[in-house]
């Protein structure tokens, strides 16, 4: 029932014998704290009018009872019980009084002795004691008519002994004093105001649970059902009536929580089928003074949590704003690759423009990332973008922002671009070199200034931006062409960072497929594939010149990866099967000695021979091909790139050596 913090708690006390006159003296002086009221019933009578009062609306919180009829209550009512109970000062004094009547005194006491009284005699000359406690009325009938039989003429007790001892023809002394009861009361009030603080505390809970949209239940060590919520009811389809009481196991064996129960550990983000519906679980022992006391789930439909995984991905997106590679991830022991990490890693060290140059694929993001994450700025924003990837007017909104109104659909309150989201952190504009002439001026003034003026606004906004650079263009090229401002060029190209294609890294590629095989593998869930995997592909890696890098790479470990998936790791893989997924592996050149090297370190079948020079000269002309195509035929260009004489060039082109 509903118990408000504001009212007065309610104690009922229960006697039959003259204690009920202490319980009528000392009630009124409780009259601010408490309702107390006073009946004369007690056992099975006392239950009765007890239960007749409740079920016509009364309230009641505590009651109060003595001796056997506390004891009687207290098994057999639902509503606690405060015992009124003889300290050993209410005993001195009625025995006290008891001696004026006749130095022989028997005192009956209910369960057990009064501890003191024996050491009293000393105190009270000529008095001769004897004690008995009592469990029944029965037993103590039988006690005071044994002390009237052997001529004990004053019987201390509780009340109803007291009514047993007139009946017998003895005088007889009240055991309690108005001190015992009053304590009682006290005790009951607080025993009241504790229960209504725990209920009002459990219907808190309540209130709150039922607002859950998460189902949740609790079972006790048995796993018996103690409490559900409404969103629990209407997942099992049943009422908490119907529920509460059974077992888990046995109502939805789906949920059951018997392993919790057993271990104490909680499972957390378990998957259960409940008819139609997947849900996710999580099962929590519960623990009362560091006791296992049972335990509680909490079930949400698979389709909510997707739902929210959505919401969150889309609202907050935080792989655009966080720089996940180092510097030390660069995978690869060749030279060249060496020079880019130590370069980058000074780069990082000053707050100053880098401009990364290098083939499309070859990893300039990853090394924007690196230096960030190894910079004084590495606890701010990371912003990357592909300024190649977007028309003219909304690249300049998102480089720039623009206020309420600038143009049709702008959002309302304006919205602030990149170089204000990136401030105190990076922003990494790659494809820089694909940047329209008409922004260049805009972008110009930004990095000269450091401040940044949105669309259809006024003032302008200083910022504290770290900006990295990137394209595979040629861009004094571009410069002498018109096509990319000198001045811009040159602002940006502070500090030039080149990043080398994958067939100048020696043999970087062997590691750099195993660092990317083993993860493919693992997300296709087959690492066990790894050695068997490598082995085939490492042998195939140097009959090829990798004009996509490092993406065209993944690319092919991917196909690999795809081949093993669902197939047992120590399958044979045949050579129609290889051939089809990697049709560029299967040309006529031979791998490199350190990539040889590696395939032998993994068991394989063994590779037809080649003619390794030939493999190389072929290799070597492809290069140049590509280079002088590169260069719109111009030999001397593409001569100046490659490091060699205009007649090297030629007579390799023509196949001399």
């Amino acid at each position: 029932m509903r118990q408000d913090l504001d009212r007065k708690p309610i104690v009922w006390a229960f006697s039959t014998s003259r204690l009920r006159h202490v319980f009528e003296s000392v009630a009124p002086t409780y009259a601010d704290r408490a309702d107390v009221r006073v009946f004369h019933s007690g056992f099975e009578e006392a239950l009765a009018t007890a239960r007749e009062l409740t079920e016509s609306g009364e309230e009641v919180d505590a009651f109060i009872a003595a001796g056997a009829n506390a004891a009687y209550l207290r098994d057999h009512a639902a509503v606690p019980v405060s015992f009124v109970r003889a300290t050993t000062l209410d005993a001195l004094e009625a025995l006290a009084r008891a001696r004026r009547l006749s130095p022989r005194v028997g005192v009956v006491n209910f369960r057990k002795v009064v501890p003191g009284l024996d050491q009293a005699r000393q105190f009270l000359t000529g008095l001769e004691l004897e004690q008995r406690p009592y469990l029944t009325l029965e037993e103590a009938r039988a006690a005071v008519a044994d002390l009237a039989a052997r001529g004990f003429e004053v019987v201390v007790g509780t009340g109803p002994v007291c009514d047993l001892a007139e009946r017998a023809g003895l005088q007889a002394v009240l055991l309690y004093s108005q001190d015992s009861v009053a304590e009682a009361i006290s005790r009951a009030v607080e025993i009241a105001r504790i229960a209504r603080a725990e209920e009002l505390k459990r219907e808190r809970l309540q209130a709150i649970l039922a607002h859950l949209e998460e189902a949740v239940l609790a079972v006790d060590l048995d796993e018996r059902i103690r409490a559900l919520n409404p969103a629990m009811e209407r997942l099992l389809d049943r009422s908490a009536r119907e529920l509460e009481g059974q077992r888990l196991s046995e109502v939805a064996p789906a949920l059951g929580a018997t392993r919790v129960l057993e271990t104490g550990a909680a499972e957390l983000d378990g998957v259960a089928r409940l008819g139609a519906r997947t849900l996710v679980v999580h099962r929590r022992p519960l623990r009362e003074r560091g006791q296992l006391s049972g335990a509680v789930l909490t079930c949400q439909d698979a389709t909510s949590v997707q739902r929210l995984d959505r919401t969150v991905r889309a609202q907050h997106r935080p792989s655009r704003f966080v720089a996940r590679h180092r510097l030390d991830g660069l995978v690869g022991g060749s030279p060249a690759i060496a020079r880019v990490r130590a370069l980058a890693a000074r780069y990082a060290r000053t707050d100053a423009t880098v401009l990364i140059t290098g083939e499309s694929g070859t990893g300039k993001e990853v090394v924007a990332q690196g230096i960030h994450n190894a910079s004084t700025r590495r606890d701010h924003p990371f912003v990357a973008i592909n300024c190649a990837a977007f028309p003219e007017t909304l690249l300049e909104g998102e480089l720039f922002g623009h206020e309420e109104g600038a143009f049709t659909g702008a959002r309302r309150g304006g919205r602030p671009g990149l170089f204000e989201s990136a401030h105190r952190g990076t922003l990494f504009l790659d494809e820089v070199g694909d940047v329209p002439l008409t922004l260049q001026t805009r972008l110009l003034r930004v990095l000269q200034e450091r401040q940044v003026l949105r669309l259809g606004g006024n003032e302008p906004t200083p910022i504290d931006v770290r900006v990295i650079a990137a394209t595979h263009r040629d861009l004094p090229r571009a410069v002498e062409a018109g096509q990319f401002r000198g001045d811009l060029y040159y602002r940006l190209a502070i500090l030039p960072l080149h990043l080398p294609p994958l067939r100048e890294r020696g043999d970087d590629a062997a590691a750099i497929a195993g660092e990317l095989l083993t993860r493919a593998l693992l997300r296709h869930g087959v690492p066990a594939a790894q050695p068997r995997a490598l082995s085939l592909l490492l042998p195939l890696l140097g009959r090829h010149a990798w004009p996509g890098n490092v993406r065209e790479l993944e690319n092919v470990v991917e196909r690999v990866a795809v081949l093993f998936a669902d197939r047992d790791p120590s399958a044979r893989v045949n050579e129609e099967e290889l051939r089809a997924v990697l049709p560029e592996l299967h040309g006529a050149a031979a791998p490199s000695p350190a990539l040889a090297t590696a395939a032998a370190a993994t068991p394989a079948a063994p590779a037809p021979p080649v003619d390794l020079r030939r493999a190389r000269e072929e290799q070597e002309r492809s290069l140049i091909r590509r280079t002088v195509a590169e260069c719109g035929g111009n030999q001397a260009e593409a001569a100046r790139r490659l490091g060699i004489g205009r007649s090297t060039l030629w007579r390799k082109l023509n196949g001399e050596r």
